[in-house]
């Protein structure tokens, strides 16, 4: 939701009471994605209070609030048995920024409490908090840090843990940042990735403390710049997958080799695109080790102003949740955003994946594809109103891992 310039509405709290009084308790399940840098990118100065923020001595501080109400028919992404689901989500959250000098600083705090009409064992309340920091260190020198603290879930049937009769819990942690050397311009640039996180599950012991595991990284990229929007680039990185069950053999170290190119606004596109080769070696023989090609790649083409295409493609492997060794995960996906005019705006996407379970236990194959439809409508600078709905089906050898799944949602957001 983007925060502009306003005091509050005098109708906004009465239209919030209505809302949440007027409507079912119950909650829409949330995907458990983490947040990233691009969520909470700071903005650039400005001598005016941006919209929608309030001063707070050196920082804005940006508060917002979004409900949503939808129907899911396949609440556990099962074959067989299918429960639908009345649900709602009440999402609070608060967004700083400040800088100091060329120095910038963000956070965002967020909770997700969400309610099942016809499964209460399902009801969760997430929380995180996450925050970064952009330093300017000289005219050549820079670094990127983020941190993030996120309480989250595993819906039921969303893994291949099998036995528990509620959600999965966990807390996920840690930072990550990115030190560049190099002159904005110059022939040839170097950055310098590392991080550590780690995820530790806090209900269902009996079938998840296997899951729990900490993760560390270091990388290295070289750019050269071979047009004036354009740079060539190669990377290793190494990650390190420790699980902190002693008697686990999934420990291993994954280490990728890539090339590629990256580009700014180049004939109304930008991206950056990477192809090399991955190599996932497990600690014990008793694992199955890989060796293989990888991708990943984000290209944006913006053929209007107002309308814009995200396609986005990678392969790379994947922890496995009870089943397998480890996963060969190959995703394809494309966005298109639209605004039709300085209020309605639509968003439609499309993903197709592929999931190769390997090793132990190995052999099956999940086949997912997903299309979703976003409508938002911008009735007042305050207050906005929206409506999506998304269908996923996946089919799998063996075919009881089948599913389909429609969503229907309707959500309302206010700012200040």
């Amino acid at each position: 939701m983007i925060l502009r310039e306003g005091r509050l509405h005098a109708g906004l709290g009465a239209t919030l009471a209505a809302l949440v009084l007027g409507m079912s308790s119950t909650a829409l399940a949330q995907g458990n994605a983490l947040p990233t840098a691009a969520s909470i990118a700071l903005q650039p100065a400005e001598t005016a209070i941006p919209a929608g923020g309030i001063p707070f001595g050196p920082l804005i501080v940006f508060p917002a609030m979004e409900y949503s109400v939808a129907y899911n028919d396949n609440l556990f992404l099962s074959n067989s048995n299918k429960v639908g689901s009345a649900q709602t989500t009440l999402s609070p959250s608060v967004r700083v920024e400040g800088r100091s000098g060329a120095h910038r600083f963000g956070a965002v705090f967020r909770i997700d409490d969400g309610r099942f009409l016809t499964s209460s064992a399902d009801n969760f309340t997430d929380y995180s908090l996450s925050a970064n920091a952009s330093l300017v260190m000289t005219g050549r020198a820079s670094l990127n840090v983020r941190g993030e603290y996120r309480r989250g879930h595993d819906p039921r049937g969303s893994t291949d843990r099998i036995g528990s009769t509620t959600p999965d819990e966990f807390i996920n942690q840690g930072i990550d940042g990115i030190f560049s050397y190099g002159a904005p311009g110059a022939r040839g640039r170097i950055e310098l990735d590392g991080g550590v996180f780690s995820r530790q599950y806090q209900n269902n012991r009996a079938i998840t403390a296997a899951s729990d595991r900490n993760t560390s990284q270091l990388g290295a990229t070289f750019l050269v710049r071979v047009a004036p929007k354009t740079e060539a680039l190669a990377l290793v990185q190494r990650r390190n997958i420790d699980y902190v069950d002693p008697a686990s053999t999934q420990d291993s170290i994954e280490t990728r080799y890539q090339v590629g190119a990256k580009w700014d606004a180049t004939a109304k596109t930008a991206g950056i695109v990477k192809f090399g080769r991955l190599e996932k070696a497990f600690d014990t023989g008793a694992r199955t080790s890989f060796s293989g090609s990888s991708w990943d790649g984000t290209v944006r083409w913006s053929p209007l102003t107002y309308s814009i295409f995200d396609f986005n493609s990678s392969k790379g492997t994947s922890e496995s949740t009870g089943t397998a060794d480890f996963l060969v995960t190959r995703t394809y996906g494309v966005n298109w955003n639209h605004a039709w005019n300085s209020r309605f705006s639509t968003a439609a996407s499309a993903s197709w994946r592929k999931d190769d379970f390997l090793g132990a236990g190995g052999g099956r194959i999940d086949k997912t594809g997903s299309v979703g439809l976003r409508l938002s409508y911008q009735w007042q600078r305050w207050l906005r109103f929206g409506g999506e709905y998304s269908w996923t089906e996946r089919t799998s050898n063996p075919n009881t891992f089948d599913y389909t799944r429609q969503v229907f949602m309707l959500t309302v957001g206010a700012t200040l």
